[in-house]
């Protein structure tokens, strides 16, 4: 046998290496810019090395941005998703983009059987972003109580069974129900001349995301929903609306000063204008600490930090003073950290106002422009209710949860999961070195002919038990539609979110869209690019 085998055996052999198997035929390529099908690599007894993955390769100067240039680029007319889909149908399943442009190499994987592996094979983490404005204004801030490696997965881990837990989620139910009220009163009157809902919406859906999930972490309410409302007045309502002007304008949280909003909105402006600023993105300009970007944001994160705090220490008060009510048995399991949920509720606060909100605007667009789904979803809201004002038990509402699903899965909140690899393993016959950044594109596969009959369309009937067979969920892949990926507590507990606000929008009024299909871009989060033309009629 030649001395490269022995010395590839010899190699190979080594007990540190984690194995991971991929159960169905993957691409291969000898060179990054292959572009053709491959077979699978061989089944020889060794691994191909991770600079074989295929992939675009890194141009000089421009490195991988000369992709996306107008005209000339290969992928110049997609962006978010629509560029990881080009992506996968160039390249394969698995992509691999050379440490060129970035610190370090990017290996995307499109197929979700090898994305559960990634998941169990226990030697990848989220990524640490030590260079973020976030990051720096915690090692600063004199109230800020880090939680150690080990304990801080402990805590996630126990909130994530938690929040997965039915039973206790129904503490909440009546929570989330009140609060969504609240949302249809103010959502009544933004409504101007031919019903169409002005440019406030947007701040209102992020209103009822801060309140809701407020709710959830500590507890009680905060009062996002009881600020005024920038309403249309008579001289308005006839010569102004959502559906004739597309003038962007600043919402009434922005035109107000901060000393005059409440503590309530205050926390809604300050999530709003991390969402809008993209402070969360580890891009360059956030990570030069001398930007004037990077130094906005640690204003803003210290200005979210103080207001966190301010609620967490009411919820803390009311926990001792006064009887437990079901909607604060989280923040009473979490209460022997005292004021060490700090952090923890900053991270749930900044991680989830942000797609939960956009999820909800989205939803609310698919159902516009379905009206024969929209409509089942209001019959089966109004057969609820009617039962239960009749004293029977309230049925559960299967095919407005089903609605959420597939909006969920239509419109992700985000192309995919970051993971980061702590050793070597192996995906799909390839050998990936420590310290590559693995993508996992969740939004790709739950729009992918492969995993979901007719996946572009919007069928909320396959994720019901009495669906057409050929096009039922059940037969796709259980990671092929996973939004905030396996570990985000947050998973659990959307579903129940957006169903709530969906049962009770839908028993009231029906959407309708007015105007061009929205483009879908990507800051942060996936969302659909403003103006809305939303119109908001009567139901009944």
């Amino acid at each position: 046998m030649s001395k490269p085998s022995l010395l590839r055996q010899t190699f190979l052999s080594r007990q540190c290496r984690r194995h991971i198997s991929a159960s169905s035929a993957r691409r291969a390529s000898t060179s990054p810019q292959r572009m053709g099908p491959a077979a699978a690599p061989a089944q020889t007894g060794y691994l191909r090395s991770f600079a074989d993955i295929p992939g675009p390769i890194a141009l000089p100067m421009l490195r991988h941005s000369a992709y996306v240039l107008p005209r000339i680029g290969s992928f110049h007319h997609t962006v978010g998703l629509g560029l990881l889909d080009g992506l996968r149908k160039k390249y394969g399943d698995l992509v691999r983009l050379a440490k060129a442009s970035r610190t370090r190499p990017v290996l995307y994987i499109f197929d979700p059987e090898m994305m559960r592996e990634v998941y169990e094979s226990g030697v990848t983490e989220p990524p640490k972003w030590e260079r973020s404005p976030l990051l720096q204004h915690r090692k600063e801030a004199s109230t800020h109580c880090p939680f150690q490696g080990d304990e801080s997965k402990a805590i996630w881990a126990a909130i994530r069974a938690l929040l997965h837990d039915g039973f206790l989620l129904k503490n909440y139910d009546k929570a989330f129900e009140k609060i969504s009220e609240d949302f249809i009163q103010r959502l009544e009157t933004l409504r101007r001349c031919g019903n169409a809902l002005n440019e406030e919406l947007e701040a209102e859906v992020y209103r009822w995301a801060v309140e809701t999930i407020g709710v959830l972490v500590f507890g009680i309410r905060l009062g996002c929903l009881d600020g005024p409302i920038d309403a249309a007045t008579v001289d308005s309502k006839s010569d102004k609306t959502s559906m004739d002007d597309d003038t962007p304008e600043l919402c009434s949280l922005f035109k107000r000063r901060l000393e005059d909003l409440s503590p309530a909105e205050g926390l809604v402006r300050c999530s709003m204008e991390i969402a809008d600023s993209n402070y969360l993105v580890r891009s360059e300009s956030t990570l030069k600490t001398d930007s004037q970007v990077f130094n906005s944001a640690l204003v803003t994160f210290d200005r979210h930090s103080c207001l966190t705090e301010h609620f967490l220490l009411e919820a803390l008060s009311q926990l001792n003073t006064k009887q437990l009510r079901p909607e604060q048995v989280l923040i009473d399991k979490l209460r022997p950290l005292d004021r060490r949920i700090l952090t923890l509720a900053s991270d749930i606060l900044l991680a989830g106002v942000d797609p939960l909100a956009q999820t909800a605007i989205s939803m609310f667009h698919q159902l516009s422009l379905h009206l024969a789904q929209q409509q089942r979803a209001h019959d089966e809201v109004e057969w609820a209710t009617e039962s239960k004002a009749s004293g029977a038990d309230s049925p559960e509402l299967s095919y407005v949860m089903a609605c959420v699903k597939e909006a969920l899965r239509v419109h992700p909140a985000t192309g995919g999961v970051v993971r980061r690899s702590r050793q070597e393993l192996e995906v799909g016959g390839y050998e990936v070195p420590a310290g590559v950044d693995i993508v996992l594109a969740h939004g790709v596969t739950s729009k992918s002919d492969k995993q979901f009959g007719r996946a572009k369309a919007f069928i909320p009937d396959r994720w019901c038990q009495d669906g057409w067979e050929p096009l039922r969920a059940s037969r796709a892949h259980p990671d092929a539609s996973m939004p905030f990926g396996t570990n985000c507590p947050a998973s659990g507990v959307v579903g129940h979110m957006l169903a709530s606000l969906s049962s009770r929008v839908l028993y009231k009024y029906r959407f309708e869209w007015h105007g061009p299909s929205p483009n879908m871009v990507t800051t942060g989060v996936n969302k659909l690019q403003k103006p809305y033309f939303f119109v908001l009629q009567k139901a009944h």
